[in-house]
């Protein structure tokens, strides 16, 4: 045992109805700071909780501020919660003030008279025994009637002269924590869109370090707390696959991963497979270390230069979606080994496409020329590169007319029956000869939206070349401004109205439980025909 204290167990009524029945108790910082201090590499540390019956049970540390800490144990424990709606009282001059710990190894209850309660939320024991078991343990003052009433919670404590001067919250700032933090009384209990109340931390679970680092580098949100270590799911992310995997020669990792199809690339011949393998890249952005976005993109050939077609999602700021965020660095991923940088040059926000030029050349590429005519095709397949290894994907599908089913209101966009995901956004879809039909977007719908190949075409053909920053020779500075152009090419500055006239909006991740972040008294809607 590296450290003990005590803690105050919380009422389960005021602490939310998820399904997990949970006992809840609020602690001392210090246990956060010892924890922290004693962790090492083996990353075992675990916290134990012992009961008023001498019984001790795992406990999970969560959340906590500079002053307080929450720890969560499984389940519906036998306690004595503190009544934290009481109103604050004035302690009388013959009042008594004591306070109380609990030792760990012996679960024995100690307690200590408080000599006076002094300012600054303060108080100094009669006691020349020091103890630190009373930290997260609770400040009591005692009637002459006999009542036991809760005035705060003991934090730390400092020596001096002899003396120990412990320091308390009471118990009206203590509810405020609490409820700052969303355990008393939480609005909600999804966790769409979670973040940590502000000045309020997390801790990393033992074990889960790299996990947590991981997250951080892919831009990913923090999970919640107890969802990492209670096997909760991160939704809407960007790894995973779709329709037939295919991996190059020499994959070190054995068989594909599988995908949701089989028999996909078997409807194409050996050429084809080879010049799409050559020709459809992995994008990602990222915003300082962190990863920002990650889609697919294509090599084409436009005015004697390759670039990459790919989805403006890559660069739509989030917090502003008519607007791009040009701060983000944009790598390009041929698998195996070939990583470049890329340069935003000039983007279509209604239309939601970019063209991305290379700072350096890669090698043994098979780039489109979208431009050329092709039949009409009905039978297409979509295209996309995993965001983890840049494996090669594909769905098989028809293209079909506008519906319902789908959320975007772009009047121009098509629907294909192929079944993608977030990866596959920007890229291509083709028919079975391999010829670009269209670029692909993802809207979590039973439908793969995609931008006609036409629409994309006749945009670019509207751009002067030499008003690229790749032509003005500015491509390799940093703070080279992309041309934004309208669905016929002109400046945007040329077009009315600023904003664009289509949404494209990316489902963002979220952590998932089933039962932490559901209630359980809630009664889903019935389906189905109401008898009169």
């Amino acid at each position: 045992m590296v450290f003990a204290c005590s803690g105050i167990p919380l009422p389960n009524k005021i602490c939310g109805n998820s399904k997990l029945h949970l006992t809840r108790f609020v602690t001392s910082a210090r246990l956060v700071e010892e924890f922290n201090k004693n962790r090492n590499k083996d990353d075992q540390l675990r916290v134990k909780v012992c009961l008023p019956d001498r019984t001790t049970v795992d406990a999970l540390l969560g959340l906590y501020d500079v002053d307080i800490a929450i720890v969560t144990s499984i389940g519906l424990l036998q306690t004595h919660c503190v009544d934290l709606d009481l109103e604050e009282i004035v302690v009388g001059p013959d009042d008594t003030v004591l306070t109380a710990g609990r030792a760990f190894n012996s679960g024995s209850l100690m307690t200590m008279d408080v000599s006076g309660l002094i300012s600054h939320h303060t108080w100094v024991s009669d006691s020349q025994n020091f103890s630190e078991a009373v930290l997260g343990g609770p400040l009591m003052v005692k009637t002459l009637n006999g009542r036991v009433i809760f005035l705060g919670m003991n934090l730390g404590c400092t020596h001096y002269d002899g003396n120990v001067e412990y320091r308390f919250l009471p118990q009206r700032l203590l509810h405020e924590h609490l409820k700052h933090f969303q355990i008393i009384n939480p609005k909600e209990l999804h966790f769409r869109g979670y973040s940590l109340p502000k000045d309020v931390s997390s801790i990393v679970p033992s074990g889960f370090v790299k996990c947590i680092n991981r997250l951080k580098s892919l831009g990913y949100p923090m999970p919640p707390p107890l969802v990492l270590e209670l096997n909760g799911r991160l939704l809407n992310e960007f790894e995973g696959y779709f329709g037939e995997v295919r991996v190059w020669k020499g994959y070190p990792f054995g068989d594909p991963p599988f995908g949701s199809e089989k028999h996909v690339w078997e409807h194409l011949s050996k050429k084809v497979v080879t010049n799409i393998s050559r020709r459809v890249v992995a994008l990602a952005s990222f915003n300082g270390p962190s990863r920002f976005f990650a889609c697919t993109g294509l090599l084409i050939k436009w005015h004697m230069h390759i670039f990459v077609l790919t989805s403006a999602s890559l660069v739509r700021s989030r917090y502003h979606h008519d607007e791009i965020d040009n701060s983000l660095k944009i790598e390009v991923f041929l698998p195996p080994n070939q990583r470049v940088w890329g340069t935003l040059e000039l983007y279509n926000l209604n239309y939601n496409f970019a063209i991305v030029s290379l700072e350096k050349n890669l090698n043994a590429i098979c780039p489109e020329d979208i431009f050329n005519i092709n039949p009409k095709a009905s039978q297409v397949l979509a295209v996309g590169r995993d965001a983890d290894e840049g494996l090669l994907m594909a769905s098989i599908g028809e293209v079909k007319h506008r519906n319902k089913n789908t959320k975007l209101d772009c009047k121009d966009h098509k629907l294909s029956t192929c079944k993608i995901n977030k990866a596959g956004i920007g890229g291509p879809l083709v028919d079975f000869d391999g010829c670009f039909v269209g670029m692909n977007f993802y809207d979590g719908s039973k439908v793969t939206p995609f931008i006609p190949k036409s629409k994309i075409v006749n945009a670019l053909r509207g751009v002067k070349i030499f008003a690229l920053p790749l032509e003005r020779g500015l491509s390799k500075r940093r703070s080279v401004v992309p041309m934004q152009i309208g669905d016929k090419g002109a400046p945007a500055r040329n077009v009315r109205g600023r904003k664009s006239k289509n949404r494209w909006p990316v489902s963002e991740p979220y952590w998932y439980h089933g039962t932490l972040d559901v209630d359980r008294y809630h009664v889903p809607d019935l389906i189905g025909r109401r008898l009169h």
